[in-house]
């Protein structure tokens, strides 16, 4: 479900320091249950969710249908001609992140991961902290940011949350944005929630068995 943006930037997320010229486009909070726990705790989110977006591609859905017509779209308009190449609209940075600190470059966990590089959908990993990670893609229509944070669900439980920023390259950015929002934000994201949930409901269960063939 969507999460209000004012309640996710009160939590001083790394990624609302170094994004500030960047645009927050909407909050998903993952429905998911962890206990923190060594096989239930952020690092082990960050791993499935990476292998979980591959997922989005090779859908034999709607959501599949999109990412076709996207990569077919791209072919004719010069969507994804420089990929990850490209400064940040108004800047001379080519990603954010060279706005990290020593401390923040010694704190990152993420050993320069890519979390889905099919069809050209490159997307690098900036940094991976404890509880947090920012995901990055450009190209010829826009910078855009995947921010997840593991928060508390209840004083026990954790979830997880995917927050998306983004910067229009130009008119033609703007345009692809407004175009996109509805599939986006009806399609791709709440069948993306679902995967996410598979994922680790299939995680937890394989964890459940390891241990009963352990006892």
């Amino acid at each position: 479900m969507i999460i209000n943006n004012e309640e996710h930037k009160s939590r001083s997320w790394k990624v609302d320091e170094i994004a500030t010229d960047f645009d927050l486009w909407d909050v998903w909070e993952v429905p998911i249950i962890a206990n923190n726990s060594p096989t239930e705790n952020f690092r082990t989110f960050f791993n499935l969710m990476s292998k979980a977006f591959l997922n989005l591609h090779s859908k034999k859905d709607v959501t599949g249908m999109l990412f076709k017509l996207r990569k077919w779209l791209s072919k004719i308009i010069p969507m994804d001609k420089n990929v990850n190449t490209l400064p940040i609209p108004g800047c001379l940075e080519i990603s954010v992140r060279n706005r990290l600190s020593d401390h923040d470059l010694a704190s990152d966990q993420s050993g320069n991961q890519h979390a889905d590089s099919h069809s050209g959908m490159e997307f690098q990993t900036i940094y991976l902290f404890e509880n947090e990670s920012l995901l990055e893609l450009s190209n010829n229509t826009t910078h855009a940011l995947l921010h997840t944070g593991w928060i508390k669900k209840n004083n026990k439980n954790y979830t997880a949350t995917l927050a998306i920023y983004v910067k229009p390259r130009g008119s033609l950015g703007r345009v692809y944005l407004k175009l996109i929002e509805p599939f986006r934000r009806f399609i791709v994201y709440p069948t993306m929630m679902k995967i996410l949930k598979t994922t680790w409901h299939q995680h937890i269960a394989a964890k459940r068995e390891h241990l009963k063939k352990g006892d």
